[in-house]
């Protein structure tokens, strides 16, 4: 019975959430892709219905290597989340910031249209692998929701000298909505949560009496 009640809760439940994940264009993945030349805007759009909000969201970096520096050690890869009304929607846009020190993106909005991620740092040149994961959280999040209620957003690298991606995404979760009548999934849901109790109920009075 506990077996049968969990896997009916983690169907409801897997009803309710559904992560989705974008991988980064063909562009800002490969050997030696990101120019510190340049500073990249990756615009990515996503159909929120009408009731529902972005709920939780990450960017996951893996196997970025720098494979050019600027000889002092401090070569970073700076993250951003940004207004795609200022931007420019879908795709990849390039700018040239002729690999000034800093983020540019930091340099070219600011307040409601910018919310900065963090910046990685690599002090070897070709050394191991880095991967690592930015959770959108918080004020982020607001930023992120606010974003998209034109549809799209941005997301805002910087890179002081030069790095291969082996692999940017996007992912992304959205709340069940909050409809004034429960639809099916969230009723039969409720339901199990129900049932649960009362199998705990019942096995806790046998469990009384036997002792009595």
């Amino acid at each position: 019975m506990k077996k049968l009640l969990f896997v009916a809760t983690l169907v409801g439940i897997s009803g309710l959430v559904h992560a989705t994940t974008i991988n980064a264009p063909s562009s800002l993945i490969g050997t030696s892709v990101l120019n510190g030349n340049n500073a990249y805007s990756w615009g990515i759009s996503i159909a929120v219905p009408s009731g529902q909000s972005v709920v939780s969201a990450q960017i996951d970096f893996t196997g970025i290597v720098l494979t050019a520096g600027n000889g002092t050690g401090t070569d970073y890869l700076y993250t951003d989340l940004l207004n795609s009304t200022m931007t420019g929607t879908g795709g990849v846009t390039t700018r040239t910031d002729g690999d000034a020190a800093g983020d540019y993106w930091a340099t070219q909005f600011s307040g409601g249209n910018i919310a900065n991620l963090g910046s990685r740092l690599f002090s070897t040149v070709n050394g191991t692998p880095q991967s690592w994961s930015y959770a959108i959280t918080g004020s982020a999040l607001t930023a992120l929701q606010t974003y998209l209620a034109a549809g799209t957003f941005n997301i805002g690298i910087d890179p002081d000298c030069r790095f291969t991606v082996g692999g940017l995404s996007f992912t992304y979760s959205l709340s069940p909505g909050a409809p004034t009548v429960p639809d099916g999934t969230t009723t039969a849901l409720l339901m199990v949560l129900g049932l649960a109790g009362l199998e705990l109920f019942r096995r806790q009075f046998v469990l009384a009496r036997c002792k009595a």
